[in-house]
């Protein structure tokens, strides 16, 4: 049984901006991570997700992402399988996060542009 939720790119950055109890979970290889990465973002790496699911309270909101949508998919089951209530999957995985990242920077450029002309 799925209990984790599919969730845009959008609507992790919604998440991200209003919950306090946030973890947005890079689970791309270390060399993809090191090369770019949300610097909000923790690497999943086998030595974080022991920790993660030994420590963290599982009333926090895990957003999860990757270079493979199915894989995210699984670990965000994973999470919910844990006990995690709010286990999410990025539809796009790493590619729509780091897109919509770069249309919010441009956003904030322009109007960073307009407010400097005013």
């Amino acid at each position: 049984m799925s209990n984790f939720k599919h969730i845009s790119a959008e609507q992790a950055a919604r998440l991200l901006a209003r919950e306090e109890t946030v973890m947005l979970l890079d689970m791309r290889d270390a060399r993809a991570y090191c090369q770019g990465h949300d610097p909000r973002a923790i690497h999943l790496s086998d030595t974080t997700l022991r920790s993660l699911v030994k420590y963290t309270p599982r009333t926090v909101h895990m957003i999860v992402c990757g270079d493979e949508e199915g894989a995210s998919a699984e670990m965000a089951q994973f999470f919910s399988d844990y006990g995690f209530a709010n286990s999410y999957s990025i539809d796009g995985g790493y590619p729509a996060w780091s897109a919509h990242r770069q249309r919010q920077n441009g956003a904030q450029r322009v109007a960073l542009r307009l407010a400097a002309h005013s």
